[in-house]
């Protein structure tokens, strides 16, 4: 889903004008920073005294609020219901569901929902209207994959019937992700003004500006503390000029901004699952993809570059650096996650070793012939591209990166692209990629060989292909769920970790940090992934 960015009117003329009375005396100064002060403590103390809340999201979803197209990520949880949600430590709890079962072949998953469910219009929840968004989301190309479902019956009115083509272990995910919406008022303008069962119900959209929502009196669960919540379109440093003023109470910010001292507000810092790295083109070059875009790159597809790069670079001077420290290093992509296999990540004494990635080099072949410090062998330089797209942190990380690799001899040029631009060379260049969905089955869309090059570029984009690996996978979707699945998902990491084939050079996750009004409480969130899940957990969120 593409996305585009908004300010929201008010808020941008408000801080024109105080950019102008920054301009007079002193003495005028002084006078205004209190009126201004009583101002931002006077509109925060109303909605405090209300249990309002403004909060700015960054970017505003195009297509709108049609929970059927598996976008708008977190955004989903503050209108709609899901069957089921991740907990606090990335299992799964009941949302609409009271329970479900597998059949005994792995092909029928069977949900059974409450019964005390309504819709904001009054209207009650029914398996119908689950069948309906679920055969909905399949059928229109939504962003979350549904090839796996070969038929879904609404037995009864509680009791939804899914029939899979193919055994899926990791089904529950698709399970917690959709919001489920209503058969019968679902038409052309529902995006423009949804119906849900979530937490809050939709008021209005100011395109360009705000979506204002508030408290659902027919929700079935633990009533929000917020009885309104406003959601306003800002960029990171209008919102947190915004938070400044009083007129915005949250808002997402950078490491960089953390530092800074704000007078009525706080940072909150959240771990995250949202990890960095860069991936490698692992086939030598020479031949086309099945998407039919070149394929391979002679450098990358040399063990000794992939494994001295994860050597040599210091990931806790990223950390230190570029996340201003919030964050932790990362060597898997995979910390945190219950299904990571902990013998495979890298101690501190096997990174940040620039001399030991130098002796792997050396005994790969990669000599100096000529003395111009960048490495060769067989008559081919050292030398590769990192394509990277505009984000929070990427450009900082590609080009510590980018430094480490030059100390051992590596030549990395650095491109910014798109990602529509990316695709063409998306086999044969490294790309630096952000990932972290907290589901395990994202390791089949990073390292699974049958589908490199296939219908979804980025879908292990570098061509990875490693028999032991693939079988691995495929016995771990065979699994009847999760639990069953997990030793597979652990043993294939001692081949894709750094440790193994090292088809990445995973660097950072990047915790999701926070600027607060003093009293307001997000409650205890779940760990944050990639995209951010903060609205997971928004009826807990309150002044105190």
């Amino acid at each position: 889903m593409k996305l585009k960015k908004f300010l929201a009117v008010g808020v941008a003329v408000m801080l024109s004008v105080g950019s102008l009375t920054g301009c007079s005396s002193s003495n005028n100064a002084s006078s205004n920073e209190k009126v201004s002060s009583n101002k931002t403590t006077s509109k925060r103390e109303e909605r405090i005294k209300n249990n309002e809340l403004i909060v700015a999201i960054g970017e505003e979803p195009e297509s709108g609020f049609d929970a059927t197209t598996g976008g708008h990520g977190s955004l989903t949880k503050v209108f709609f219901s899901t069957l089921f949600k991740r907990d606090k430590e990335l299992g799964f709890e009941n949302d609409l569901a009271t329970g479900y079962k597998v059949s005994d072949d792995k092909l029928t998953w069977t949900v059974t929902i409450r019964d005390d469910a309504k819709f904001t219009d009054g209207e009650k929840v029914t398996a119908e209207d689950v069948a309906f968004t679920y055969e909905t989301a399949k059928n229109s190309g939504s962003e979350i994959d549904l090839t796996m479902i070969d038929k879904i019956t609404a037995k009864d009115d509680t009791i939804i019937e899914f029939k899979l083509n193919r055994t899926y272990s990791a089904f529950m995910e698709r399970l917690a992700y959709l919001g489920i919406v209503p058969k019968h008022a679902y038409d052309e303008n529902f995006k423009d003004n949804p119906v849900g069962s979530g937490p809050y119900e939709f008021v209005q959209w100011d395109k360009g500006q705000q979506v204002i929502a508030k408290e659902n009196e027919n929700y079935y669960g633990d009533k929000p503390k917020i009885k309104q919540l406003t959601m306003v379109f800002l960029d990171t440093d209008a919102a947190y000029s915004a938070v400044q003023t009083g007129d915005v109470d949250v808002c997402q910010i950078n490491g960089n901004l953390a530092d800074k001292k704000v007078d009525g507000a706080n940072v909150v810092d959240i771990e995250s699952i949202e990890c960095y790295g860069v991936e490698f083109p692992m086939v030598k070059a020479g031949e086309k993809a099945k998407d039919g875009y070149d394929m391979g790159n002679n450098v990358t597809s040399d063990e000794a570059i992939r494994k001295a790069l994860n050597t040599a670079v210091d990931r806790q001077k990223i950390v230190d650096g570029v996340l201003n420290g919030y964050g932790t290093p990362s060597t898997t992509g995979l910390e945190q996650m219950p299904w990571e296999d902990k013998s495979t990540e890298l101690s501190k004494d096997e990174y940040a070793n620039v001399d030991e990635a130098k002796k792997i080099l050396s005994d790969g072949g990669w000599k100096d012939t000529d003395n111009d410090g960048v490495l060769e062998k067989d008559g081919q330089k050292a030398e590769f591209k990192l394509l990277y797209t505009e984000g929070e942190y990427r450009q900082e990380m590609a080009l510590e990166f980018v430094n480490v690799a030059k100390e051992i001899g590596i030549s990395v040029n650095l491109e910014v692209r798109t990602w529509d631009t990316i695709l063409e060379d998306i086999h044969k260049e490294a790309v630096l990629f952000g990932f972290g969905s907290g589901d395990p089955s994202e390791l089949y869309n990073l390292y699974y060989g049958p589908i490199a090059g296939g219908t979804v570029a980025w879908d292990n984009a570098g061509c990875y292909n490693n028999e032991k690996v693939n079988e691995d996978i495929d016995k771990a979707l065979d699994a009847k769920d999760e639990d069953e699945a997990l030793p597979y998902w652990k043993d294939l990491q001692k081949y894709t970790s750094a440790k193994g084939d090292a088809p990445y050079c995973w660097l950072v996750n990047a915790n999701h940090v926070y600027l607060a009004a003093d009293g307001f409480d997000f409650g205890n969130p779940v760990v944050q992934p990639h995209g951010g899940r903060i609205f997971d957990n928004v009826n807990e969120w309150s002044w105190k």
